[in-house]
């Protein structure tokens, strides 16, 4: 699988280079796709070069010692990931995992410092990338330590469907869907308690539960209860 010329266009970084520059580029990116669930890095490994997210989604995420899950970020199309340690020589900060049939460009680190180095308009939109994901980690522990659990899952659902660039990047739309699991992993809590929490926005009519999915009825209501 290769990847277009207007495919680089949608990663931040690459958006502005010249016609020329993004067809060399896109003869060197390299492409795989990853089933739901498959893991596409792991925390601790040595950092090869950059990933961007070109159809899917994918989870970045760090792992307790006793296998506890908590979700830093869900990337949509057009989203870079493992970027910091291509800059600072450090290893995988996080681990990378699809979930959804995804498809993952690979650009190796060298060829991103080099375009770095050379192009201007890279190196503002790497700093424009770090710091918009330094923001959304400290609003990430914000929400973490002063907001209750019903808030934090009420903010989880708005961020997902409206992709703001705090725990979500690349907008899922209002019909996008999220299990339980996966709620409970991007809110530092566990299932059962997720499950009381959206049982309380059911009752109050702002959401309806489907087997392991959530479905927003009311986005102005879920707004009122994630302040």
């Amino acid at each position: 699988m290769s990847v277009t010329v207007q495919a680089l266009r949608q990663i931040p970084y690459f958006a502005e280079l010249g016609a020329d520059l993004l067809r060399d580029l896109a003869g060197q990116v390299r492409v795989r796709t990853y089933r739901t669930g498959e893991i596409i890095l792991l925390e601790g490994e040595v950092c090869e070069g950059l990933y961007f997210v070109l159809t899917g989604r994918v989870k970045v995420f760090k792992l307790s010692s006793e296998g506890r899950e908590q979700v830093l970020r869900i990337l949509g199309p057009g989203r870079t990931f493992n970027d910091v340690p291509v800059f600072d020589g450090g290893s995988n900060p996080a681990g990378m995992a699809a979930i959804e049939e995804s498809a993952v460009g690979f650009v190796p680190k060298e060829q991103i410092i080099a375009l770095v180095e050379k192009e201007p308009t890279v190196a503002k939109a790497v700093i424009g990338v770090l710091a918009s994901r330094l923001r959304a980690l400290t609003l990430l522990i914000e929400d973490l330590s002063l907001r209750s659990v019903v808030a934090r899952v009420a903010k989880v659902l708005l961020d997902y469907t409206r992709g703001y660039e705090t725990l979500v990047e690349g907008g899922a739309g209002a019909s996008a869907k999220l299990t339980q699991q996966q709620i409970a992993a991007m809110t530092g809590s566990v299932r059962e308690v997720v499950q009381r929490a959206l049982k309380v926005l059911e009752r109050d009519g702002v959401i309806k539960l489907e087997r392991a999915h959530v479905f927003i009825v009311d986005p102005k209501a879920l707004e009122r209860w994630s302040e």
